[in-house]
């Protein structure tokens, strides 16, 4: 058995001398807590959970089952590929990738299925053996991909720049990217083509950052298609390999993560920080780094003090989508089951917009799914639960619906919540049945989360998963950068950039740089001999 590389906090611990805390331990926090401890500084992470690692990491259940919260597969870490290296950073090389094949997500579409082809040229090509009239469409399409993801490398290291420079060469940068952040996705594509199909296939991936076409901006939507074209990979041994390899590597550069360390306010006098409360006992310090999400920052930790970052306007930039899951523990192998590695998007028809807007909680997993397979995608599957095979079906959920039961403890709540989850429960086994009929009478293990769920063990108000959701205003707010107007309050994780394990981790180097300043270059240089390394 692994030994745990994280305690539960505890005030018998030496806090002296700390020079950053760092609240929540998703891989934003995680990358920044090595960047600083890598430059020498004394770093401790607070993480409220039982569990660190943010939506990277796992939970177990009876039988030894298995199951992520949040990774699905990520993209860009092929061996040439550019994140390669800072994984290896992070984890000093100790991070390992099993490449899913060349069919990384395949949509089903009102009963026609169409697959998502790893490489720039396969993905052309493949979508115009679908859609043969619309290949000048098509290659425009990825025209504008390309062109967007070369533009945002700027634009999100103009989050580090200090004032002088946000108000002159930041400005530049940044309304050369609006035409990518300003119009959304449906926008964009309807430009290109009038084919519903072909625009419903193009935005199947939507689920990846939360919003459907007509609502998100055409830059995030950019962003994950482009991060996904080389192929998707799954980290071997689990996504919560991700967080736990990571935190190794700061236990060896002396730094601690502490579980079970509830923050629930960060502490400003004459806006500048002084510490946080964490179980109810102060902990000074005069660097803090908020990883749980601006909204959780500014609206929960910073509540009830006077603080420059309630001008961000959360009216106009919503929470992200929510989402309920159902888990599902099988009785043979991956193998004998014939399941694939790939994930799919199942739609019911042409109109994402409709059904993720209008489809209320009993016909869900009628109008949409998203369905992936841990145990295949894992090569190391067998090696700790042999003769299983694991299933995660996934559909969007609205907040609201599970709002009457938000004050009910957990896993104690009421028969009417229970009987909501039953019945998602069999309307999408269903689903999987119809799909994968060899699966049935192998269902050993069934589970179901909800936002609520979500709420309870990220304390995202809304149960969402994205954090600040990925519209056009979201790329107006000059305030989403990692340092804040209170003076020692930086941030970091998915909000300050887009969503993923990606972004969350370029959002921890882009916090940590700020902070660092030029001396962050000598982390890069540290990171450069990665580059060359091969699996």
């Amino acid at each position: 058995m692994r030994q745990k590389n994280y305690k539960p906090f505890s005030t018998t611990e030496d806090f002296s001398n700390i020079d950053h805390i760092i609240i929540g331990s998703g891989i934003g926090s995680l990358t920044t807590a090595v960047w600083l401890a890598k430059s020498g500084k004394k770093v401790i992470v607070l993480e409220r959970h039982y569990v660190p690692g943010g939506f990277t990491h796992s939970f177990k259940r009876k039988h030894g089952f298995k199951w992520d919260v949040g990774v699905h597969y990520v993209g860009n870490v092929g061996p040439n590929d550019s994140l390669k290296p800072f994984f290896d950073y992070l984890t000093q090389g100790k991070l390992d990738w099993e490449y899913m094949g060349d069919v990384y997500d395949v949509a089903h579409i009102d009963g026609k299925v169409y697959k998502f082809i790893a490489g720039k040229d396969k993905f052309i090509n493949q979508m115009i053996s679908y859609f043969p009239q619309e290949a000048q469409a098509i290659k425009q399409y990825i025209k504008l991909v390309e062109n967007a993801n070369k533009r945002s490398s700027a634009y999100f290291f103009e989050k580090v720049f200090e004032p002088i420079l946000q108000k002159t060469l930041g400005k530049i940068i940044k309304s050369r990217f609006k035409r990518f952040t300003k119009p959304t996705t449906f926008e964009t594509i309807s430009k290109l083509t009038s084919n519903k199909r072909l625009i419903a296939v193009l935005c199947a991936q939507c689920g990846d950052y939360g919003l459907p076409p007509k609502q998100s901006s055409f830059a995030a939507h950019a962003l994950i298609v482009g991060h996904f074209l080389n192929g998707g990979y799954y980290p071997k041994g689990g996504s919560e390999q991700i967080s736990l390899k990571t935190i190794d590597t700061l236990n060896k550069l002396g730094s601690k993560i502490y579980i079970n360390a509830e923050v629930s306010k960060i502490v400003i006098s004459n806006n500048k920080v002084t510490g946080v409360i964490v179980n109810n006992t102060f902990l000074p310090s005069k660097s803090i780094i908020s990883g749980v999400g601006i909204s959780n920052t500014v609206n929960h930790l910073l509540k009830g003090q006077d603080n420059k970052l309630s001008a961000i306007n959360f009216k106009a930039i919503k929470p992200s989508i929510a989402h309920m899951c159902l888990y599902v523990g099988l009785t043979k192998t991956s193998e004998e089951l014939n399941l694939p590695k790939h994930n799919i998007w199942w739609y019911d028809n042409d109109n994402i917009d409709a059904i993720l807007n209008d489809t209320p909680l009993n016909e869900v997993s009628d109008k949409f799914a998203y369905i992936s397979f841990p145990s295949s995608k894992d090569p190391l599957w067998e090696d700790y639960n042999p003769n299983t095979s694991s299933i995660q079906a996934i559909s969007f959920a609205s907040y609201k619906w599970f709002k009457e039961f938000e004050e009910e403890p957990w896993k104690k709540r009421s028969v009417k919540y229970d009987s909501l989850k039953q019945e998602f429960e069999t309307k999408m086994l269903e689903k999987l049945y119809s799909l994968y009929p060899q699966i049935k009478g192998n269902v050993l293990v069934t589970e179901v989360s909800t936002p609520l769920s979500t709420k309870h063990f990220s304390n995202y108000k809304h149960g969402e998963i994205y954090g600040l959701d990925h519209s056009p205003k979201r790329f107006l707010e000059s305030d989403i950068r990692p340092k804040t107007k209170i003076k020692g309050l930086y941030l970091t994780g998915q909000d300050v950039t887009v969503v993923g394990v990606g972004g969350a981790m370029m959002a921890g180097v882009l916090c940590a740089t700020t902070i660092l300043k030029m001396n962050s270059w000598k982390n890069f240089r540290e990171m450069g001999r990665f580059k060359n390394k091969k699996d």
